[in-house]
């Protein structure tokens, strides 16, 4: 007999038709030579700290790290009479050997493995390695089975993923919790988790420091014989105006222009490849982009049409490429493919064509367990697939079908066009042959402005200059889609599949695990969704404020570890160095947070960021002030007033003065005399202070190579600090308020005469002139007779 362990009842149920086993027991089937069982998922699971001691129970830190010398596991207790059922036939006295038929990648190597090991079973392991769950893939499949020993590689790698992710996550979660939850409840801090956490804060916090700023762009309607199009004005540094003035000025100035000559052309032709075939990030990117589905759920329709429906081949994969094996069979599913209305027009046209799918997606050294997702050469039931199926498969049959098809020739044109010797250009595409775009109709690719044919040195018309407004844009807030590109690569900006995949060992997590994290981070309360934004919430931001390791937050690290975990699945690498490593690790991390004295936070202050004064220090939001940490141990006076001249201060505002230095310009301060003004706050030698809009009012009076602009108290010169220019006009004289326009004539002609509204030291009213003196002195004018 043979014992067959699966990792799912649909599974064994499948196996058991292929290969005529019908006796139904209690937790297994039985006949033909057969024993089918399966593991529902993971039966064992790492046991908890208390079970080494029971002092773990109590969480403290002298009691860190905990680091056993040997993991202990335990059933998982609501399938433990399944399990018991499982370690029972695995003693059976009639095996002659096992065959694990978990799923073929690193997680279904660690399920069976870990039964197998905690049974004490000793019989020889082969290994059913399947990508498809059809029967004819199922028989292939046993025709053809592995030496067990051949995946023990992936068996360490799984191993030391989940030894390592214990180890860091009960350490570091303790250790936080301890020193930092403060009323905040578990402060939950995961090996991979947290990094990915780190990216979202990252992005959030830079979507909302982001200080806009508005540019002008200058636009010309254009018409040739051949059709109309839109030009833009050209500088040397491209097409955006700073200077609202400058662009306004330039826009008068051609409005009056009604010809223009087409000075030249730039043509070329470019060619697109075929894209990649999916893996399962790529795929969940796209159906986040077009569905707005979840990463998790796109997992779970497509492991239905996986399992259930036995139409797409092994979802779980991080390639997107196919063996050489694989491609004859390609023919085969493009006339099963064929028989579905939607799709008969395309395989029709590969059919009558020979096209054969392109070499770039054949690569046996870029599939490591499995190949691309792909349709499988089962004829599909399209009534039987729900509508969120549908939309999944359709996306994976397109993206295969566009493999087959020739590659896509745009030509590229920029027209150059002088309009009153001022530089103009208009850029478009215009698609020569679609070649695999046939496939994306109503394509989801960035539109292409067409543009009419035209040549160098013909006339033009311009119909109409439009002077338009832009604002520049924050970085967008992360999406499932976005984040998932971004965790493939480790946080690096890669737009190239080839380069993408290329660095798929060095992401955060794997496929199959990505969209877990996610869901992770939202369980925990560390993130939410917001329409379709993934967006920090405060505790989420207060942990990665709290972080004392800049490693546990790594990106970078974490991609190493990865690539490590990579290299032991590929015989590489040694499991026992890279647990070595994760151990030194954990040890260094609870140092540094029983080391640390910084700062004790409550649970009713929020973290704003470091202390720009001592550096060493935290600002937090307190009761009435954004003030440091350290202000008892080390009397740091760095201090954010919540009321700043009669204006409420923004834990926002407070937070980007900390991290920039600088807010943006906040509006409605007021003076002590109740007149109003606006300005920005700004840090300087450690002091917060006001930081006026550089209003220039003219030139200084006594330097003459500085410019008088307006501060706190005062239109001064602003070259004081550098020369020593003592030239001030102040903003109060004699209890009267002096406005900028008043300043700006004062400058100019060096007096203003008949002022009312001073005011003696005792009170009384008076009506007065000011004058600059010739040394630069601004005092009130003598009277005549005086």
């Amino acid at each position: 007999m043979e014992l067959i362990l699966t990792e799912k009842p649909s599974v064994a149920r499948d196996i058991a038709r292929v290969l005529n086993v019908s006796a139904k027991r209690d937790g297994f089937l039985e006949g033909n030579g057969y024993v089918i069982t399966w593991a529902l998922g993971h039966l064992l699971e790492l046991s908890q700290p208390n079970a080494y001691d029971p002092l773990y129970e109590q969480w403290q830190l002298d009691r860190l790290p905990i680091i056993p010398e040997t993991f202990r596991r335990e059933p998982i207790e609501r399938t433990k009479d399944h399990y018991a059922i499982v370690k029972r036939l695995l003693s059976r006295s009639d095996l002659v050997s096992i065959v694990c038929a978990t799923d073929a990648g690193r997680e279904g190597e660690l399920i069976f493995r870990l039964i197998y090991e905690d049974s004490g079973c000793t019989l020889p392991i082969k290994r059913l390695w399947i990508s498809s769950q059809t029967d004819e893939a199922i028989r292939d499949g046993f025709r053809q089975l592995k030496h067990g020993d051949d995946y023990l590689p992936l068996y360490y790698s799984a191993r030391a993923r989940s030894e390592a992710d214990w180890i860091v996550g009960i350490n570091a979660t303790r250790a936080y919790s301890i020193k930092f939850s403060r009323g905040r409840g578990v402060m939950s801090v995961g090996r991979v988790q947290t990094p990915v956490l780190k990216m979202i804060v990252d992005r959030y916090r830079a979507n909302q420091d982001f200080q806009s700023s508005h540019f002008y762009e200058i636009l010309a309607d254009v018409i040739h014989v051949n059709g109309a199009f839109q030009a833009k004005w050209m500088g040397n540094e491209g097409s955006r105006i700073l200077d609202e003035s400058v662009a306004t000025e330039l826009s008068k100035r051609l409005a009056n222009e009604t010809k223009a000559t087409i000075a030249a052309l730039d043509q070329k032709t470019i060619t697109e490849k075929q894209p990649l075939l999916y893996d399962l990030t790529s795929l969940q990117k796209d159906a986040n982009r077009l569905y707005n589905y979840s990463a998790d759920y796109t997992l779970t329709v497509i492991q239905a049409l996986y399992e259930t429906h036995k139409i797409v081949s092994y979802p779980r994969t991080s390639s997107r490429y196919l063996t050489t094996d694989i491609a004859p069979k390609c023919p085969e599913y493009i006339t099963i493919l064929s028989e579905l209305p939607e799709f008969s027009q395309a395989t029709q046209t590969i059919i009558d064509n020979g096209y054969t799918i392109a070499d770039r997606m054949i690569d046996d050294g870029k599939v490591t367990d499995h190949h691309a997702i792909i349709p499988t050469n089962k004829s599909p039931v399209m009534a039987n697939l729900s509508v969120s199926e549908n939309h999944i498969y359709d996306m994976i049959i397109r993206r295969f079908l566009a493999a087959f098809f020739p590659v896509c020739h745009k030509q590229s044109t920029d027209i150059h066009m002088t309009i009153a010797t001022e530089s103009f250009k208009a850029s478009g595409m215009v698609i020569v042959s679609p070649g695999w775009r046939t496939m994306y109709p109503k394509t989801d690719h960035d539109a292409d402005i067409l543009l009419p044919a035209v040549m160098a040195g013909d006339n033009v018309d311009i119909a109409a200059i439009h002077l338009k407004k832009g604002k520049t844009k924050a970085p967008p807030l992360y999406t499932e889609a976005t984040v998932l590109a971004a965790m493939e690569t480790a946080g690096k900006s890669v737009d190239d599949d080839d380069l993408r995949q290329a660095m798929k060992d060095c992401g955060l997590g794997t496929p199959a695990t990505r969209a877990q994290i996610l869901e992770k981070l939202i369980s925990v309360c560390y993130i939410e969704r917001k329409k379709n934004a993934l967006v920090p919430t405060p505790k989420g931001m207060y942990l990665i404020d709290c972080m004392l390791s800049d490693e546990l937050v790594s990106a970078e690290l974490t991609g190493r570890w990865e690539k490590a975990l990579n290299d032991i699945a590929q015989s590489k690498a040694s499991w026992i160095d890279y647990m070595n490593d994760i151990k030194q690790f954990s040890k260094d991390m609870i140092q540094k947070v029983v080391d640390n004295t910084d700062y004790v936070v409550s649970s009713d202050e929020v973290i704003l960021g470091s202390c720009p004064l001592c550096h060493s220090g935290h600002v937090v939001s307190r009761l009435k002030s954004y003030s440091c940490t350290r202000w008892k141990s080390d009397n740091c006076s760095f201090v954010i007033w919540k009321q700043m001249a009669k204006k409420a201060i923004t834990e926002a505002q407070a937070r980007q003065l900390v991290k920039t230095g600088s807010t943006k310009l906040i509006k409605g301060f007021k003076r002590t005399n109740g007149e109003p003004f606006d300005a920005r706050l700004i840090v300087a030698d450690g002091k917060v202070g006001f930081q006026f809009e550089q209003v220039v009012l003219g030139t200084c009076r006594i330097c003459q190579s500085g410019s008088v602009v307006e501060t706190a108290k005062a239109y001064s010169c602003n070259q004081w600090k550098h020369t020593g220019c003592r030239f001030v006009i102040w903003k109060t004289i004699a209890s009267r308020p002096i406005t900028v326009d008043e300043a700006k004539e004062l400058l100019a002609s060096r007096e203003l005469n008949d002022m009312d509204g001073f005011k003696t030291r005792s009170g009384e009213s008076f009506q007065s002139s000011l004058m600059i003196t010739d040394d630069g002195q601004v005092q009130f004018k003598p009277r005549v007779g005086s």
